[in-house]
């Protein structure tokens, strides 16, 4: 029921449509247990996505994690996240390869901007140490002349 909610809330937001009916459905949702169903799914998906398809989730995730986030933008994360992460798509990748990939970034690209502000160093060091702690260090090719 939540997810539904949030997709809706995500969609109307994008289409600039009023929103204020569906938050007061969430507004008495204990994020804490769906912020614990999300980081699950992230895991999950950490194998597929790789570093890069997991980088922005991580952020979005800690944004959604952090009590001072807005009720509308755990909802607006809460959907990304989980249209992301979730076999089932508007435009399904395995029919449509490059195509069905777009709608997800397109979801997660809109959050973040709508969020961005939410993203402090903080964040953005919590983020590398997980990715690191996932995928190992972070390698550069640098020119060996330059050493």
């Amino acid at each position: 029921m939540i997810i539904t909610f949030c997709l809706l809330i995500l969609v109307y937001t994008f289409l600039g449509k009023d929103i204020k009916h569906l938050l007061e459905k969430l507004k008495n949702v204990d994020w804490k247990g769906y912020c614990d169903n999300v980081w699950s799914a992230i895991k999950k998906y950490a194998k597929k996505g790789g570093r890069i398809g997991c980088e922005p989730l991580l952020k979005l995730w800690f944004v959604l994690d952090d009590p001072k986030t807005s009720t509308w933008e755990k909802a607006m994360i809460y959907a990304a996240i989980i249209y992301t992460v979730s076999p089932m798509n508007i435009i399904p990748a395995y029919l449509y390869k490059f195509l069905g990939i777009l709608d997800e970034g397109a979801a997660i690209l809109f959050v973040i901007n709508k969020v961005r502000n939410k993203m402090t160093p903080a964040i953005e060091n919590k983020v590398k140490d997980v990715l690191e702690e996932w995928f190992g260090p972070e390698y550069t090719v640098c020119d060996a002349r330059n050493l």
